[in-house]
């Protein structure tokens, strides 16, 4: 049985600053024994994560927007788990989101990316569709996820990439 290392652990408020600062104790706690390609695919992943969790995190308006994120890894693969609130109106439609993703396979995850890149909708949160494609494309692993209800208005979320370690 592999033991697994816990890299990065993360629990409270999400802002562009806190974003900078996980991002550069990533750096930091990135192992210098993976290859440069994984190390690039995981912080590709983690901007996507965060970014995600930032946008699309359901904060009542007193309250500051807050993640949780796991950086774990094992002999072989890293795991990434990121959570945030969703308001429960768009639980549904984001999971099955997930869910059609996860059934494309690489070329087909590569053609929607690029048909989503030339129609250049932004919607009114400021992103274009393309996170949850560029985070498949990166790890070539479905995502996993689950869901707690919190109450009438929101739900947590937890979003698990595995990232295969190309050493």
């Amino acid at each position: 049985m592999s033991q697994i290392k816990e890299l990065l652990i993360y629990n409270g408020e999400i802002t562009f600053d806190k974003i900078e600062d996980i991002l550069t104790l990533f750096n930091q706690r990135m192992p210098e024994t993976n290859s440069q390609v994984c190390k690039i695919r995981l912080f590709s992943i983690m901007v996507e994560c965060l970014e995600n969790a930032y946008r699309h995190n359901y904060t009542p308006p007193d309250q500051s927007p807050e993640i949780k994120i796991d950086l774990s890894q094992d002999e072989s693969t890293f795991i990434l788990s990121v959570g945030n609130k969703i308001a429960n109106a768009e639980l549904k439609p984001f999971t099955d989101r997930i869910d059609k993703l996860n059934e494309l396979s690489f070329p087909e995850i590569k053609s929607v990316y690029n048909e989503t890149i030339h129609k250049a909708h932004i919607s009114e949160k400021g992103g274009a569709g393309l996170g949850l494609l560029k985070i498949l494309r990166s790890s070539r692993l479905p995502m996993k996820y689950k869901t707690t209800s919190i109450d009438d208005k929101c739900s947590f979320i937890t979003i698990t990439i595995t990232i295969a370690d190309t050493k």
